[in-house]
């Protein structure tokens, strides 16, 4: 039976892409990364807390690590303001994950792309993507 994970890592600061502007974290407001892993592919997601913006990258085939691929990926390129990474596995999709979120303390919140992927944010927000990486 095929396991969906999410991994999420969460940042020290919040920022905002559009102004090129980061502050503090706070325990509601924070950006993150995140890795997203299904029958249907791999992605990476990175939320920008400030803006409510977020950038989605597909990074391939289902059957790459992707834990450790968070994992390492995310202490090189944010490693000084990286707060914790957790990890979150379900054979029972999307639901299954919901449920796991809230076994660990977080909101069952979690938006749905297009294209398959799925990222988790805080509730009462509405993150959709509001600017381009160059």
């Amino acid at each position: 039976m095929w396991t969906s994970t999410l991994v999420i890592c969460e940042l020290d600061v919040q920022s905002s892409y559009l102004r090129n502007e980061e502050i503090p974290a706070t325990e509601q407001a924070f950006d993150t990364v995140q890795y997203y892993q299904s029958p249907s592919g791999a992605w990476r997601i990175k939320t920008y807390a400030m803006d409510e913006d977020v950038h989605v990258w597909s990074i391939g085939v289902a059957d790459l690590d992707v834990v450790e691929l968070a994992q390492s990926n995310t202490q090189k390129m944010y490693g000084d303001v990286l707060r914790t990474c957790r990890v979150f596995k379900s054979s029972g999709g999307v639901d299954g994950l919901r449920i796991a979120l809230v076994k660990h303390g977080l909101s069952p919140y979690l938006e749905i792309g297009d294209s398959g992927f799925v990222f988790w944010a805080p509730e009462g927000t509405r993150y959709r993507t509001k600017s381009s990486p160059h």
